[in-house]
């Protein structure tokens, strides 16, 4: 079995044939997203070209401006709304808007400023566990107009893909210059593995399954490969696997990598929630 890479015939990974030519999809039993999320997304897929442009007329001192980012930008984009007791209440009028990101925007900007400093060389994204596909469009055009020369973006995540991702993805394949793909799959599969090994993603932020063990293996999945890797809850109360990775690898990958961390608070939240750590391998 096989299915239509960019248009391309690929028979070497043995992949089952999808019905969208950028969809990796085998067979999955479960249904891990209610259809009225869907149509949801589905009404508010068209803000995917203006959040796009909102992205695009950013100025070079904009993308660096943290406290634009975090209080016009971020929130114009569009906030969750969900588990809204770890979300700060002054930004309800955003719950529930545009891409849905659930970041805090007092994480993600400083986040956004460092990525705009490092996107250079980046030829490849891919993020485990998109969910409804918000942060990777944000992640992926900021790559774009922040100087990275993307080739290639792989989704990742068992549900199929999202209004919001088939929308982004449509627009992708017209523009060209950018191989989009979605793998409908858990990550641990022999299928996410050989695809893997063949893309070579050099950037991969981390958000799929937050036991212990299954973060470990998506970090031990991309490590060789990677010069970037980004874990999401590095610094929650709700996530305490992930936020005990990320102390683990501090240490464990000092040798070869910076840290990053990005995991202020808002002082109207009890407790601490969410949490971004970027790795940046060292240079031989």
């Amino acid at each position: 079995m096989s299915y239509p890479f960019n248009h391309r015939r690929r028979d070497d990974l043995g992949l089952r044939v999808s019905l969208q030519p950028y969809v990796i999809a085998p067979m999955l039993t479960a249904q891990f997203a209610p259809a009225d999320r869907y149509q949801r997304f589905a009404d508010l897929a068209p803000f995917v070209r203006e959040a796009i442009g909102i992205i695009a007329a950013l100025t070079p001192a904009q993308r660096l401006d943290v406290e634009f980012l975090e209080r016009e930008f971020i929130p114009a984009l569009g906030l969750n709304d969900e588990l809204l007791r770890e979300q700060p209440p002054e930004l309800a009028p955003y719950f529930g808007r545009g891409l849905h990101l659930w970041q805090y925007p007092n994480q993600l900007a400083p986040y956004l400023a460092w990525l705009a400093r490092n996107a250079s060389g980046i030829a490849s994204y891919m993020e485990i566990g998109c969910r409804w596909g918000g942060m990777f469009i944000l992640v992926t055009e900021w790559l774009r107009t922040s100087g990275a020369d993307l080739k290639t973006v792989i989704a990742l995540d068992p549900i199929a893909p999202t209004p919001f991702i088939s929308t982004y993805f449509d627009l992708l394949q017209q523009q060209g210059g950018i191989e989009p793909i979605y793998v409908q799959d858990f990550s641990t599969s022999p299928l996410v593995a050989a695809h893997v090994e063949q893309l070579k993603p050099d950037f991969v932020f981390i958000d799929g399954d937050h036991s212990l063990r299954g973060a470990m293996l998506d970090h031990l999945l991309v490590r060789s490969h990677a010069r970037i890797i980004v874990h999401h809850d590095i610094h929650s109360q709700a996530c305490p696997d992930t936020t005990l990775l990320w102390t683990a690898l501090k240490q464990f990958e000092a040798p070869g990598f910076d840290t990053f961390e990005f995991t202020s608070q808002y002082p109207s939240v009890n407790g601490a929630f969410l949490g971004i750590g970027a790795m940046k391998r060292r240079s031989a």
